[in-house]
């Protein structure tokens, strides 16, 4: 018998991690006993636990599929079947086995440190570049041959230097082999050690798992590729739908790194076209049969036809990525999940506005000729949303809730600390109206770890800053939850045993039990803590309205010359004037009520509460 469905809604957000990922398959299945999820989002390791989620609950109640299934996630991947996920290719392997061994995770348990590490190191270099080692080494082992020959206090100098020599050739040696597959076989496979696809022999790759996956939490296990029109129609049905009508909303963060910005998937934009060979690459033939099978974009008008045919021309053709409700979902999230050195960056190509071959073929164009040239397109290269936004807490903010956007945040345990056999003990959330502590990370002062120490911190506030400055403010840090983790946890660890693995996903359940107890649980006035975050969120917002009130009416005071019936640009019909006169008119007389002097005491008394106080501005559409 199907279970009735929850009456509430929630939506929940994710951080990135790589492997911390597995915290989030029992977080989901928990929420779920309580909401129905409505929009999920996130960055890299989070935006596979936001599509995951996304469709187990277009799955809820049909075979095979919905958070029963999702529950079971956890288990599956332990015994080093996570880390067969991450299959590299016969010429970046060697760089895989490198790069474990020296963030020290090549093995399971603690990371490696010190000695440990260096000797790592040592056998991952000989193992992945003998060859190169074995030339370098050859002026040693000639100085050690001489040594024997000379014999007696000589020969021990001799074979002194020669042992130098030799242990010098081949750390040379290893390093110039390392650096011929870093500048050569990386970038020839996107920037990264593995592609996402799986290896002759190797079984399926975390793209393909993934695709797998996802299509068997939707209740579809051997039809084509789940889309996005699916979940938003919450049918088999495919079509676009506004965004307050969807029945799940799916959304992550990629990071372009040619434009020096991040984008929102999906997106609206028409602009980006594929290169099928190399999109092979990267997907499983049933997303690529998908992508090719998708119809042409909606309300295209004839220059984006014109571009269309010049993309199909080229001698590598190009195609049009399909409208949102026609892309399957794992394109954004492989999009999203792009590890640097670790996963292959996924190219995608424009056409180039700024070269003169486009300029010109837009003259000819406009001028009606036949004879110009075509437009010129170049490539732009996409990784990890989590450089530009690894915790996208604001992805589903308004101006006042309607339910909850619960989030999840990862953090390490502050040293000293280990975890608890309690995992409602390994998290940190918020049980009153006060803050969390922000995340802690300490800096050595000496020796080659105060360098790295310092500079990763800085690399880590660049990239986290704008996400960890919204975790503070009221309104937003009572919903979120900070997941703890130790150095063997998640993150690189590749190699987790599934009593690990499993510890996470206990912790991710914990998580989510503990902000699904505090919203829907009464205190002794009968108050949730839904209704508390409501009327925080009301109050943040009256707060923050006098400022940016009054600054809208001395911009608008300094507009006087312009006439709005003959703007300089962008003009507006009749009707949308009518609109704009009327909340221009109401716009500043809220701004004369702030600044009525009877007002001055209320307005200071609204001001006072919640700290920190926040600010409203316009900020572009991602």
């Amino acid at each position: 018998m199907t279970e009735p469905l929850p009456t509430r809604s929630c939506d929940v957000i994710m951080k990135g991690g790589i492997t911390s990922g597995v915290v989030y398959p029992r977080a989901l299945a928990r929420f779920a006993r309580d909401y129905r999820l409505r929009r999920l989002g996130g960055a890299s390791a989070g935006a596979i636990g936001a599509a995951l989620g996304a469709a187990a609950e277009h799955g809820r109640g049909r075979d095979g599929g919905g958070f029963e299934a999702l529950e079971a996630i956890p288990e599956q991947l332990g015994e080093g079947r996570l880390a067969a996920l991450f299959q590299a290719g016969p010429r970046t392997r060697p760089l895989l086995g490198l790069m474990l061994a020296a963030t020290g995770h090549d093995a399971p348990g603690a990371a490696s440190s010190g000695l440990g590490r260096a000797r790592g190191v040592a056998a991952a270099l000989l193992r992945g570049w003998p060859v190169a080692a074995l030339l370098g080494a050859l002026p040693g082992l000639a100085g050690l041959a001489l040594a024997v020959v000379v014999g007696g206090w000589a020969g021990v100098g001799v074979g002194a230097l020669a042992l130098v020599v030799l242990l010098v050739g081949v750390a040379v040696g290893a390093g110039v082999g390392v650096a011929r597959t870093l500048t050569r076989d990386v970038p020839a496979q996107g920037f990264g050690i593995c592609t996402g696809l799986g290896e002759p022999g190797g079984g399926p790759g975390f793209t393909e798992w993934l695709a797998h996956t996802i299509n068997a939490l939707a209740g579809r296990p051997d039809e084509a590729p789940l889309l996005y029109g699916h979940l938003w129609t919450g049918g088999e049905e495919v079509a676009d739908v506004a965004e307050d009508a969807r029945a799940v909303d799916l959304r992550m963060v990629s990071t372009c790194l040619t434009q020096a910005r991040p984008y929102e998937m999906p997106w609206a934009a028409r602009t980006f076209f594929y290169e099928p060979r190399e999109w092979a690459r990267l997907f499983p033939a049933e997303v690529m049969a998908a992508l090719e099978a998708a119809p042409r974009g909606r309300d295209l008008d004839v220059d984006a036809s014109w571009e269309d045919e010049a993309a199909a021309a080229l001698p590598r053709p190009l195609r049009r990525l399909p409208d949102p409700e026609q892309l399957p979902v794992v394109v954004s999230v492989r999009m999203s999940l792009s590890f640097p050195l670790l996963i292959s960056a996924v190219p995608l190509w424009t056409v180039d506005r700024r070269s003169d071959q486009t300029r010109a073929a837009v003259r000819a164009r406009r001028a009606g000729r036949d004879d110009g040239p075509a437009p010129q397109f170049q490539k732009v290269w996409f990784t990890d949303g989590g450089f530009c936004s690894n915790f996208p807490v604001h992805l589903f903010d308004d101006a006042l809730a309607t339910r909850p956007t619960f989030a999840i945040n990862l953090g390490s345990f502050l040293p000293g600390r280990v975890p608890q056999d309690d995992e409602a003990r390994n998290i940190e959330w918020s049980r009153t109206n006060a803050a969390v502590l922000p995340s802690h990370r300490d800096v050595p002062e000496r020796g080659w770890g105060a360098v790295t120490g310092f500079f990763g911190a800085a690399l880590a506030t660049s990239r986290e800053w704008t996400d960890a400055t919204q975790l503070s403010a009221p309104g937003m840090r009572d919903r979120v939850v900070r997941v703890l983790q130790s150095d063997t946890e998640g993150g690189l660890n590749l190699f987790m045993d599934g009593p690990t693995i499993e510890r996470l996903a206990a912790r991710g359940e914990a998580a989510a039990a503990a902000l699904t107890g505090r919203f829907t649980g009464e205190d002794g006035r009968g108050v949730t803590g839904w209704d508390n975050h409501r009327w925080v969120r009301y109050r943040a917002l009256m707060a923050a309205l006098p400022t940016w009130l009054r600054a809208y009416a001395e911009g608008r005071a300094a507009m006087a010359d312009l006439d709005a019936a003959d703007p300089p640009s962008y003009p507006m019909s009749v009707r949308a004037r009518d609109v704009a006169a009327d909340l221009d008119a109401a716009l500043r007389g809220a701004a004369a009520r702030v600044d009525d002097s009877g007002s001055s005491a209320g307005v200071g008394d609204l001001t006072s509460a919640p700290r920190p106080l926040t600010v409203l501005r316009r900020t572009p559409q991602l």
